[in-house]
């Protein structure tokens, strides 16, 4: 049988115990969606239209949270396929929630999903999925609104975001590689030990 390599058991610990740092960023956009929703819907369409959308991210995570306490943890693909539900949904939002695109401040919703997705994957999924949710935002900025090219002050506001969510992710990444040089070092100094007590 072939014997994972180091480098696949230091990804799978990544996975199994940082999806609880999804989970929990997750619950607290889905808490933040659900109070936005009651507090800024018109009228009960816009209400049922809202809560659709918190649902399904609820039932998502319930899914994952679920079977992290049965410790049956969700592995990378499930985990980068609910990342993907987690950008449709938030673009969703910032796309038809009140005032769309550049308008919207719920852009916001993207920074926890950006950062705890950083924490537990690799840097080059992370500048991916990272990539991918700043080309979507500037997507749903363009079709709301494709004036804003040709005004400098829109222009300026779509670049500050753009910059703070690629930083966001970068954050995200040190720390993820603070934790792999620790815990590699870690299991460097229980293995001299135990080769010393022999």
């Amino acid at each position: 049988m072939k014997r994972p390599t180091t480098s696949n058991r230091e990804t799978a610990e990544d996975i199994y115990f940082g999806q609880v740092v999804i989970i929990w960023a997750r619950w607290f956009v889905i808490l933040a969606a659900a109070i936005l929703a009651l507090w800024s819907s018109d009228d009960t369409g816009d209400l049922a239209v809202r809560a659709v959308m918190v649902i399904g991210l609820m039932g998502v995570n319930f899914f994952l949270h679920g079977r992290s306490l049965m410790e049956k943890p969700a592995n990378e693909s499930l985990l980068m396929l609910t990342g993907a539900i987690d950008l449709a949904v938030i673009g969703m939002i910032v796309a038809l929630w009140g005032d769309g695109g550049i308008q919207s401040q719920l852009y916001v919703l993207y920074y926890p999903i950006l950062f705890a997705f950083s924490l537990v994957f690799s840097p080059r999924l992370t500048a991916i999925y990272s990539g991918i949710s700043i080309i979507s935002y500037v997507a749903i900025c363009f079709f709301a609104d494709p004036s804003f090219i040709g005004h400098a002050d829109e222009a300026k506001f779509i670049a500050e975001r753009v910059i703070t969510m690629a930083a966001t992710a970068a954050l995200g990444t040190y720390y993820w590689r603070i934790q792999r040089e620790r815990r590699r070092a870690s299991s460097t100094a229980q293995g001299q030990l135990e080769y010393g007590t022999r």
